[in-house]
């Protein structure tokens, strides 16, 4: 790995947790030919298992489905989109992830020809955004009884 390719990889890892590289058939099948390492620590998913959209989606939440879908259709109209979804790893846990999405377009094709992005692993984040809901909604519950014993 030369020093440009090792210095690139180290920003990736510091500011995502992982970075990944789509090639855009003129049929508008994606086929992943990259992903960087900390993608298999993150879902449990080899490269191999991920090689094409049909299989990201696999291991999209099914709830969440309809948003990976309307990125998609973002990227190849060719706008660049954040989504936030979550995926169930092999393991079976759920995670939560931001996807930083950004389509190229070949002036010669007339179409969006990759796709690159970088994704965060938000779950820690949704867990305390739903610990202090839960904590705000218990306080308000208080509140209100207090109120009406009061």
């Amino acid at each position: 790995m030369n020093y440009f390719e090792e210095y690139s990889h180290s920003i990736v890892r510091r500011i995502s947790s992982f970075a990944y590289d789509f090639r855009v058939e003129s049929n508008g099948a994606a086929v992943c030919e990259c992903v960087t390492d900390t993608f298999v620590r993150i879902t449990g998913y080899a490269f191999e298992e991920i090689s094409t959209y049909e299989r990201w989606l696999s291991f999209i939440h099914y709830a969440d489905h309809s948003i990976f879908t309307k990125q998609r259709d973002c990227l190849l109209s060719g706008q660049p989109n954040i989504s936030e979804f979550r995926i169930i790893t092999k393991q079976g846990e759920i995670r939560w992830l931001r996807n930083y999405a950004h389509p190229v377009w070949g002036k010669t094709q007339g179409r969006v020809i990759r796709i690159y992005g970088s994704v965060q692993d938000i779950t820690s984040q949704k867990r305390d955004e739903d610990y202090i809901n839960e904590s705000e909604s218990g306080y308000y519950t208080l509140l209100k009884i207090v109120n009406v014993a009061v």
